[in-house]
């Protein structure tokens, strides 16, 4: 007897500590497109950029932060980035906007369009992510928004 509520005192033990361990992670709900572009209107503050490049496995990341003077805005139909690259000129890029998918968005420029992802949607911070290839095939470019209000 004693020898069975050891083994059952063992298994429960083992039981508590395998669920102890299990980790749920969060999962963020899909905004719908509609959802997207309501949080996505407005002008946001761009708080730093992570441009990243992998190419055969090798990934470089490159890192810009943001100044005062920029930002990323949107509107119903297009979407406007200012940031000063080269810390001497400004950048100002304008693209058309398209808000059909689910928790992501499409940006386009004459022959270039990139879907952009929102991994994180808060009143007053936002994290876009975008994954593209260029002109160089073997090249998988990655770049990071983090924006606020």
């Amino acid at each position: 007897m004693k020898k069975s509520s050891s083994r059952t005192f063992i298994v429960l033990l083992l039981a508590v500590l395998c669920l102890s361990c299990q980790t749920d992670e969060e999962t963020l709900p899909t905004l719908s497109a509609g959802q997207t572009r309501n949080a996505l209107l407005g002008k946001w503050r761009v708080e730093r950029i992570d441009y990243q490049v992998c190419r055969n496995g090798n990934c470089n990341t490159t890192n810009y932060r943001g100044n005062a003077g920029d930002y990323f805005e949107f509107r119903s139909d297009s979407a406007f980035l200012l940031h000063d690259v080269t810390r001497t000129k400004n950048n100002y890029n304008a693209f058309k906007a398209e808000y059909t998918l689910p928790g992501a968005f499409i940006l386009s420029r004459q022959f270039w369009s990139a879907t952009y992802t929102v991994t994180e949607c808060k009143a007053n911070r936002l994290v876009l992510n975008c994954t593209y290839a260029g002109s160089d095939p073997y090249a998988r470019f990655t770049d990071t928004y983090y924006l606020y209000r």
